[in-house]
């Protein structure tokens, strides 16, 4: 059936997905995109056939993901409920919501790619592409209602979304403040993180345990891994524009002047001359920013054991999150959920 747990052949109550194969966890992710693929086509089917509007909406529908978000929130639901049916349409409003972020993330950011093709503003422009990202706000508010929800669920559910929602703007604006500062620090870089994707990722693992019946105790828990493991899940994302497989160009995140953990972690152990080139090609315009430069700074994370560091730094911040989640049913949707954050921060890409 549908949405019901299925125990791996030899599981392990206290495992915390430690040791577990990606090809599981990856036909999960699988799952969930293919349930989901009803939901989301009502949701373009809802979009007015305007020149533009529809086509853009079904072009960043369609571009792909691996439906990350969804997933927690079902596997959540899953450890509380049995089953992660009820939790589809919500997982759905949470894919809106991610296309949203990404749409305008991508026009703030100036990035013309998005997994590999055109970003949506690039390809139908900069008016147009506010103007699609902002439609997957009400697509996430009809995809909450059109659930089968309790009333009473549904206003929880709002009230998650609202403000955890608003901790992800709060943690954009410091992302973008963050691209200012001359002398990047660790501390700086999670205060904002916590809480653009940490809080992000509250929304779908406190929302899946809203649905599944989670204690209050419980989802407190929960929002207090979200936000350890949203860390955890961006410092490997960062690690990615390094190596590829971001969906971007490498180097992205340099030419927009980003100051991930890895800029942290360089700046802190760089010489005074090392750490002054470092701020200013991250100061550079992105049109300015040239591929030797990019290399530098790669050259730079390597030289001074960022990316050594952040990779401990990712695998440490999970585990230390896991460690609240004692308080979890012990079963075999607990299992599954662990395994899967895992998974995200061991991806290679």
């Amino acid at each position: 059936m549908t949405g019901e747990a299925r125990p791996p052949d030899s599981f392990d109550p206290a495992a915390d997905g430690r040791d577990s194969p990606a090809g599981d966890v990856e036909a999960f992710l699988a799952e969930i995109g293919r349930e989901l693929e009803p939901y989301l086509q009502n949701a373009i089917d809802r979009v007015p056939a305007v020149e533009s509007l529809k086509e853009g909406v079904v072009f960043q529908v369609l571009g792909g993901g691996k439906r990350i978000r969804a997933a927690l929130c079902a596997a959540v639901c899953e450890i509380f409920g049995g089953s992660y049916g009820p939790a589809l349409g919500f997982a759905a409003a949470l894919e809106h919501l991610q296309n949203f972020t990404l749409v305008h993330d991508d026009i703030a950011d100036g990035d013309d790619e998005r997994r590999g093709r055109e970003s949506a503003w690039k390809r139908f422009g900069l008016a147009h592409g506010i103007n699609i990202g902002d439609a997957f706000v009400p697509l996430a508010g009809s995809a909450i209602l059109d659930t089968d929800l309790d009333p009473e669920i549904k206003i929880r559910l709002f009230r998650v979304l609202s403000e955890y929602g608003l901790e992800v703007v709060e943690g954009q604006s410091l992302d973008i403040n963050l691209r200012a500062d001359r002398a990047p620090s660790e501390a700086a870089y999670v205060a904002c993180t916590a809480k653009k994707t940490g809080a992000f990722f509250a929304i779908a693992i406190v929302g899946g345990g809203v649905i599944g019946g989670a204690t209050a105790h419980q989802l407190d828990e929960l929002g207090a891994f979200a936000r350890e493991a949203g860390v955890a899940f961006q410092i490997k994302d960062d690690l990615l524009d390094v190596v590829g497989g971001k969906g971007r160009r490498l180097g992205s995140d340099v030419a927009e002047g980003k100051r991930t953990v890895l800029a942290a972690y360089a700046y802190e152990r760089a010489t005074e001359r090392e750490q002054r080139r470092l701020v200013d090609v991250l100061d550079l315009p992105r049109d300015r920013t040239t591929e030797s430069d990019i290399a530098w700074v790669h050259g730079l994370y390597t030289r001074t054991g960022a990316r050594v560091r952040a990779e401990a730094a990712a695998e440490g911040r999970l585990s230390a999150a896991i460690e609240r989640l004692q308080s979890l049913p012990q079963t075999a949707a607990r299992y599954r959920f662990l395994r899967l954050c895992r998974y995200l921060t061991r991806r290679s890409s």
